[in-house]
C-alpha cells in the first residue's frame, strides 16, 4: 500500500460550530453501546465505546452526520 502525503492547510478547512451555542471548541468523549450476544462476533454480550465530541461551552454532542 502506498503512503499518500497530502499537504492540507488547516486555514482552508471549514470550521464546525456547536448548533446550540455556536461554540468552536470540543472535547472528545465516549458513549458506551451494548452489543447483544446474538450480534457479537464472540457470541457474548459486549460493550462498545463510540467516540463523540462535546462542545466545551454547553456540553452538547456535535452532530457529525453529513446532511
Amino acid at each position: 500500500m502506498e503512503n499518500i502525503n497530502m499537504n492540507i492547510n488547516p486555514d482552508d478547512l471549514q470550521d464546525i460550530g456547536c448548533e446550540n451555542c455556536e461554540g468552536e471548541f470540543f472535547t472528545p468523549s465516549f458513549m458506551i453501546k451494548k452489543l447483544s450476544a446474538l450480534q457479537s462476533p464472540s457470541g457474548q454480550k459486549m460493550f462498545v465505546p463510540v467516540q463523540i465530541f462535546r462542545c466545551d461551552e454547553c456540553g452538547l454532542p456535535i452532530n457529525t452526520d453529513d446532511n
